[in-house]
């Protein structure tokens, strides 16, 4: 496992816990020398403009993956679909609706092709049949690879089939953090 950097921690926090470490830091470092104490800080300046720039583009500040997911649950399905295709649209994929069984979206980009599931996104524990599903897709539309989407969890026999298969799961916290602040908007600075 990656050791964690301090830059991933700090990107992970609202972009002013950055600016508060780099205040401490000033300040210690005035303490000791002040002829350096402008420029320790600066590095974590920068990262927090940085963290408050790509925040404001992401829709806010990171919250709390459990609240995202509620609300992602309580959504139509309609408005569920427009948040994840936002999403993908974001990254630089061409999205089309599903011309086929099996998938709900075909993702296009660079001239690969994946074919994106989300049929199952609301039920709790999403078991084998999709995933089986999934895959029969990727392979009949010759595509790199499909992704399924839940907003629940994957159950252990579906988590195993998908390691076989051409197939990405993606939930909870990854599904969260693809979508981005849902429900009401705040302020990017508010957090």
């Amino acid at each position: 496992m990656a050791k964690e950097t301090l830059f991933h921690i700090l990107s992970r926090q609202p972009w002013w816990v950055t600016l508060l470490v780099a205040f401490a830091l000033f300040w210690v470092t005035y303490a000791i020398f002040p002829p350096v104490a402008p420029f320790i800080p600066a590095p974590f300046v920068v990262l927090a403009i940085y963290i408050a720039y790509t925040q404001w583009r992401s829709g806010g500040a990171p919250g709390d993956p459990r609240e995202r997911l509620a609300a992602l649950r309580e959504m139509s399905w309609e408005t569920f679909s427009t948040a994840v295709t936002a999403a993908y649209r974001k990254q630089g994929y061409d999205v089309t609706p599903s011309d086929g069984r099996g998938y709900d979206f075909k993702l296009t980009k660079g001239g690969r092709v994946m074919l994106l599931q989300c049929r199952q996104w609301k039920v709790n524990q999403v078991g084998v049949a999709p995933i089986r599903e999934l895959a029969k897709a990727v392979d009949k539309n010759e595509a790199s690879r499909g992704i399924c989407l839940a907003a629940g969890d994957f159950s252990g026999p579906a988590r195993k089939a998908a390691g076989s298969e051409p197939v990405t799961l993606v939930s909870g916290a990854e599904l969260a953090a693809l979508v981005g602040r849902v429900g009401k908007k705040r302020a990017w600075f508010a957090r």
